[in-house]
């Protein structure tokens, strides 16, 4: 078959599949990148915006004046799910990370942080699994009161936002609107996101 052939059986053959098989508009989804207005990030830099969240979540608590925070700005917090022991600093080999862990008006919140929460069949429950062993060696330690344990989410409700089957079942996500409910910040959802684009431009 020559060049000129060839080639018209690659167009042909892709138009008939295009036809019968068009691409499909997704939902208008929310990524971390579109929440701080920067879709013009590479996608190694989109995926560093969104490890960074988990930093930010600590920072916040460390700094509100009303919350004490056991993980604090800098240090690795890790749980032995053996003795029930919280463990600060180390490589935390054998024992499990602990993303986000304060206290505020008597109560002891446990925080997971993801930004993609639509997790595949195994992530989805492991990641569950994680947050119900964690919460229950902190109720089993002794040193937390009030134990709630939860996935946090950067984003402020669920409006657009893909879902795994297992995670929405498991109704242990904590949307940005609830925590800043918890930390008692007066801000609205429309100020939150327009505040987001806004900081976004200095990263």
């Amino acid at each position: 078959m020559n060049t000129t052939d060839s080639l018209n059986l690659l167009s042909k053959s892709f138009k008939e599949m295009i036809s019968t098989n068009p691409l499909k508009k997704s939902t208008d989804d929310f990524s971390i990148a579109k929440l701080f207005g920067r879709l013009d990030l590479t996608q190694s830099e989109k995926i560093q915006l969104g490890t960074r969240m988990e930093i930010w979540f600590n920072f916040m608590v460390d700094n509100h004046l009303d919350s004490s925070s056991v993980k604090g700005k800098n240090s690795n917090l890790w749980m032995n799910i053996e003795t029930n022991e919280v463990i600060s600093g180390g490589s935390g080999k054998g024992l499990k990370d602990i993303d986000i862990l304060f206290t505020i008006n008597g109560i002891t919140y446990y925080l997971e942080s993801k930004n993609n929460l639509n997790l595949d069949t195994e992530k989805g429950p492991a990641t569950i699994e994680k947050v119900k062993i964690i919460t229950e060696c902190l109720k089993h330690n002794g040193n937390y009161s009030n134990v709630v344990g939860k996935v946090i989410s950067a984003f402020w409700d669920s409006d657009n936002v893909p879902i795994s089957g297992s995670m929405k079942k498991s109704g242990c996500i904590m949307w940005f609107g609830e925590f800043c409910e918890i930390l008692d910040l007066d801000i609205t959802k429309s100020e939150y996101e327009d505040w987001c684009h806004e900081i976004g431009q200095s990263i």
